[in-house]
């Protein structure tokens, strides 16, 4: 199982610090739901990507001393299974639907489709939140203002905020 954190990091600190950032203390197995200090089970390595730049970060992984479960704790900047960084993803999502990109179009054709299928969702997180302002009709645009809106909101606390919204995550089938 996967949990993300708030990670107030940059990637490139995250980076650079390794095994030696400062990981949450997670007092509830997010597995069984008991109340036991989940123990430090070692780490996986993997990549992340933003502007061009490769980094190999470490995830922290956490076991159940009740039910011997797994959880990897994944920082806020990161989306589950995806190499690119949140960040990345909306950058290259926002420049895909407003304009035409040859460089990287498969990518970016890729989360269009994924982002496309969420629109919903996304449109019924703002609602929550008190948006009542009208949307624009055509999808192009609506999934284009919604875009805009979850750079407003910030990125990580649009995915933070919205885990209830979506069926697993955000960008994810």
């Amino acid at each position: 199982m996967i949990v993300q954190y708030e990670c107030s990091q940059t990637l490139e600190q995250y980076a650079k610090m390794g095994k030696e950032n400062e990981f949450p203390v997670v007092e509830q197995c997010p597995n069984c739901r008991g109340a036991v200090m989940m123990r430090r089970h070692g780490y996986y390595w993997r990549y992340a990507i933003e502007r061009g730049v490769e980094y190999r970060i470490p995830i922290c992984r956490l076991k159940c001393p009740s039910c011997a479960q797994t959880v990897s704790l994944l920082p806020s900047f990161l989306l589950p299974y995806f190499q690119h960084t949140l960040r990345q993803v909306v950058v290259d999502l926002h420049s895909g639907l407003t304009r035409l990109v040859y460089q990287y179009r498969q990518r970016i054709q890729f989360y269009k489709q994924r982002y496309s299928r969420q629109l919903k969702q996304v449109e019924m997180f703002f609602r929550a939140e008190g948006f009542r302002e009208r949307l624009p009709g055509r999808l192009k645009e609506k999934a284009i203002k919604l875009l805009e809106m979850i750079r407003a909101f910030g990125e990580a606390t649009f995915v933070r905020r919205s885990r209830g919204h979506f069926k697993t995550n955000f960008m994810a089938l």
